[in-house]
């Protein structure tokens, strides 16, 4: 069984060996097979996701600490009473929810540790079929927590089939089995969506177990996606007051996608940078798909993968200064090849005798100018993350995209940005330059953050010393030019004229303060911002560092199914990699296809949406049996052929091609206009 390879098999039953046997076979297989690991991209990757994957942990179980502890207090510490109440904490988790399962996962880990003792047993809508079945979900999981813990979910439920029974899952062997355990301890019964669960069985389920609160001292945690509202809506009055719910709020998904970005990936100690298309392209399916924080991660996992896929060249980039130079040496010469095709160096770097040295130059250049590109970000977001409608935007990754596509300087929402910062008070341009000198300081061995250092602090002195009441008074006014008369003329001159003399009207005097904020501005975008700010995407070798190729993972992050199954059914071939159905346009067809296939490109051929079931089946007929003479009654249908006929016919039909007619019982309906 276990050397199954079919599509189906997941609809069998696959028994698990012995621990004994198991091991034996590990033990034998890490002597006699090579690991991956030993090869340079595999040990490359699980060296940097590894160091990623434990800062995301440890964030976000700081994010999650006070959600999860308040949590904890209420069901540990709340007051059960003997008047049929129980303890609720409703957790508002969001729309996320393929994020629960890891929140209710944290949740259950922590009430375990918790003193007094909490037993957990977590429910999910699939067990709210009946209260029977609810019932015995929750006992069978909380009888079983006396026995070892498996290994697996599969030697779990085999071990609880002999531990308990069905018939042995009740709430008087409940309150028997509680008799035995210390005191103080209480059970905990999570109901992770609830507005997935039938609302007739969970509210009988509810009014049970408020029924033994004396015998048993009960507290739930349900799980909600939308709005508290929504439990009081839907659960009618008698049943709410048997509960008294108290509401705990998650952050939002997004904080933690924010918290992410700038705290793990977005700084210059991350062994893996991302490209402004790529960043993109995964927050547009976070923000547009599953609002699901795992598979954001999943999909950075699979990025890094991509790009360290047998690609040597970008495991040395991301080694230490130290062994770089020795796995240099280890390249082929096919490999130093590849370097110079690189379209960032524009084939100008050469095989030569300084080869290595020039290379191992550019990979310092390039890291120097990330490092650099990070911290003027930095500074960047402190500039104009709060300025009247985010020109740039006001998260740390959208100016990010924008700035590694092409220089966020000259583009024309830094502009804008510049023009709102002109006319900031002096309080609030002081502040925003305490931080910068904060951000700057913080950055140690880089010579041009302390030459930046020194010019911000001169910037700084400069607005300190203006007055805001003082005019300056210029020495030399420019000419005054006659205004040209308003006419009766065409629009376009009328515009142009206009245009004209506002800009020959006498500007208002400035102030001192007014005078030095324009300048240190000016001065701050042109000195430093520019030098920061420089695209890493600009500079050589930079394909080897970023990874920016997003049509290699555009497709596999998010699969497009109907353009799957539609290559499947025209070109075969693609997918089963045999001769027999190699084609040479695409309207051929073989007897050697699938059925599925060959009756999927008869229908293609139909010009109406109704199709004739009988005239279908002998197009397919004289396709995969032409042997089958014309003199033969027509009504003599081979029925093998027919049964492969009606079978193509039904999985079309699950897959969403067609449907049975309303108005012809002999004609289907399609329901796809051509490759659609």
């Amino acid at each position: 069984m276990d050397s199954t390879v079919s599509v189906s098999k997941g609809c069998f039953v696959f028994k698990k060996p012995n621990k004994e046997k198991n091991n034996k076979r590990r033990s034998k297989k890490q002597l006699t097979t090579n690991q991956p690991e030993a090869e340079l991209w595999h040990t490359t990757y699980i060296d940097v996701w590894n160091n990623i994957k434990s800062k995301i942990d440890d964030l976000n179980g700081s994010i999650y600490s006070k959600f999860i502890s308040d949590t904890v207090n209420f069901m540990t510490k709340s007051n059960i009473t003997t008047n049929q109440s129980i303890p609720t904490a409703c957790l508002l988790t969001g729309v996320n929810l393929p994020d629960h399962e890891s929140l209710f996962g944290l949740l259950a880990t922590n009430l375990e540790k918790s003193q007094p003792p909490v037993i957990v047993a977590t429910l999910f809508s699939e067990h709210f079929s009946s209260v029977k079945n609810a019932v015995i979900s929750m006992v069978s999981q909380l009888l079983h927590t006396d026995d070892d813990e498996s290994d697996s979910d599969e030697e779990m439920d085999e071990s609880l089939n002999f531990v308990v029974k069905r018939s042995e899952c009740t709430i008087s062997n409940l309150i028997e089995w509680y008799s035995n355990q210390p005191n103080g301890t209480r059970i905990a019964v999570l109901v992770k969506d609830y507005e997935m669960c039938q609302q007739t069985v969970l509210q009988n389920f509810i009014l049970l177990l408020s029924c033994y609160i004396k015998e048993i001292p009960i507290v739930m945690a349900i799980g909600i996606a939308t709005s508290i509202s929504n439990l009081h809506n839907s659960l009618p009055h008698h049943v709410v007051t048997k509960l008294k719910v108290k509401m705990f709020v998650s952050e939002a998904s997004v904080v933690f996608l924010n918290n992410i970005m700038d705290q793990v990936f977005l700084k210059p100690d991350c062994s893996f940078y991302l490209g402004g298309r790529i960043l993109d392209y995964v927050t547009e399916v976070f923000l547009y798909y599953n609002f699901s924080i795992k598979q954001f991660i999943e999909s950075l996992k699979f990025c890094l993968i991509e790009h360290f896929y047998r690609k040597p060249l970008n495991c040395i980039c991301v080694a230490h200064e130290s062994a770089q130079e020795a796995l240099f040496n280890s390249l082929d010469k096919k490999t130093l090849e590849e370097i110079t095709k690189l379209r960032s160096t524009n084939y100008k770097l050469k095989i030569d005798s300084n080869f290595k040295e020039n290379f191992l130059r550019l990979i310092r250049e390039l890291k120097a100018c990330i490092n650099d590109f990070y911290i003027g970000l930095r500074v960047l977001h402190i500039l104009v993350a709060d300025l009247p409608h985010s020109p740039l935007g006001t998260k740390l990754r959208e100016m990010y995209c924008t700035a590694m596509k092409k220089h966020i300087i000259d583009d024309t929402s830094y502009k804008t940005c510049l023009q709102l910062l002109k006319f900031l008070s002096k309080d609030d341009l002081l502040a925003k330059f305490d931080k910068i000198i904060h951000v700057l300081k913080n950055v140690k061995n880089n010579q041009r953050t302390k030459d930046a250092l020194k010019l911000v602090q001169s910037y700084v002195k400069s607005l300190e010393e203006s007055h805001l009441n003082n005019l300056v008074i210029e020495k030399e006014k420019p000419k005054e030019k006659p205004k040209e008369s308003l006419q009766a003329i065409s629009r376009s001159q009328f515009k142009k004229i206009l245009i004209e003399n506002v800009k020959n009207e006498d500007n208002q005097p400035m102030t001192e303060f007014e005078k030095a904020r324009s300048e240190t501005l000016d001065n701050f975008t042109e000195i430093i911002l520019r030098q920061f700010l420089v695209p890493p995407t600009t500079m050589p070798l930079n394909e080897l560092l970023i990874f920016d190729d997003l049509p290699s993972i555009k497709r596999k992050i998010v699969g497009e199914d109907r353009a799957a199954q539609y290559t499947a059914f025209i070109n075969p071939q693609h997918y089963l990699c045999c001769d027999c159905c190699e084609l040479e346009f695409t309207e051929q067809i073989f007897k050697t296809m699938p059925d599925i296939s060959i009756v999927y490109k008869l229908h293609l051929e139909s010009r109406f949406d109704q199709i004739n079931i009988y005239d279908w089946l002998q197009k397919f007929i004289s396709i995969v049996g032409p042997s089958q003479n014309d003199n033969d009654n027509d009504d003599d249908i081979d029925p093998v052929l027919q049964s492969r006929f009606v079978r193509a016919l039904n999985e079309l039909q699950h897959l969403g091609y067609i449907r049975p007619s309303k108005y012809k019982a002999d004609h289907v309906q399609r329901l796809t206009c051509g490759s659609c």
